[in-house]
């Protein structure tokens, strides 16, 4: 789990084409093997170097860092938007705020059901290596190839349960794209592509009261979020609508 007191790695790096790759093909290790043990661990953002030494190794450190970047952006796009004040696109910015929501996530899950699993169905690494259109882009970032740096990571998962009151079972499936720096090679954005069945609106409202109690933040408005309130470590949560934009 992230500690605020553990160093991040700087996104402004200046990092070997080499190194990008090693902290990518890292990230995407770590999801392979930890996503389908999210109920049990929780959300991995580091390795143990002593349990993945050639990994370690293939670094150069033994305290491999954390994965996702300080800044990492949660989206989401509910099918059927939700009433006012919620946005078109729900989106959580900033590691500490990422964290605590897959904490809630799991801890609810485990709450309402029993005999979770979550089955990766599939993993696929998307890379736009490089385009002609592209590489004559005259623009400085050029001469550091960071237009060859373009990766993504599609991973389709299927998570299972026992309603606890019931007995029935309960099944959902989630597609999900990773996105990765260019310039760090960590994972800057996580955009939930579909989720089926979606969520009713109860859960969202849940998981507001959830972050807000998290990080002690006082209440107002019903279904409103006022900047001062969420500003914790550097995370932000935004809340953006025809008639009002949080940050």
């Amino acid at each position: 789990m992230f500690s605020p007191s553990e160093p991040e790695p700087s996104e402004q790096d200046d990092i070997s084409d080499q190194e990008w790759e090693i902290r990518t093909g890292r990230a995407i290790y770590i999801l392979q093997q930890t996503l389908p043990k999210f109920f049990h661990l929780g959300l991995v953002a580091h390795i143990d170097p002593s349990k993945a030494p050639v990994i370690a190794e293939a670094s150069g450190k033994g305290d491999v860092e954390s994965i996702y970047s300080a800044k990492v952006r949660l989206l989401y796009t509910p099918p059927v938007p939700l009433p006012s004040p919620f946005p078109r696109t729900l989106h959580i910015e900033g590691l500490p705020l990422y964290m605590a929501s897959s904490v809630f996530i799991r801890h609810t899950m485990k709450t309402l059901y029993s005999d979770l699993h979550v089955t990766l169905r599939k993993m696929t690494v998307q890379s736009a290596a490089s385009s002609q259109a592209k590489s004559e882009e005259p623009y400085a970032k050029r001469e550091k190839n960071f237009h060859r740096r373009e990766k993504s990571l599609f991973v389709s998962l299927c998570v299972t349960g026992t309603t606890r009151v019931s007995g029935g079972r309960g099944q959902w499936e989630i597609d999900s794209t990773y996105g990765f720096s260019p310039i760090s090679g960590l994972i800057h954005t996580h955009t939930i592509n579909s989720i089926q069945p979606a969520p009713h609106q109860a859960v969202y409202d849940t998981l507001r009261s959830s972050l807000m109690s998290v990080f002690g933040i006082s209440g107002g408005e019903p279904g409103t979020i006022r900047p001062e309130e969420v500003r914790v470590s550097g995370a932000k949560f935004k809340c953006e609508g025809p008639a009002r934009k949080y940050e």
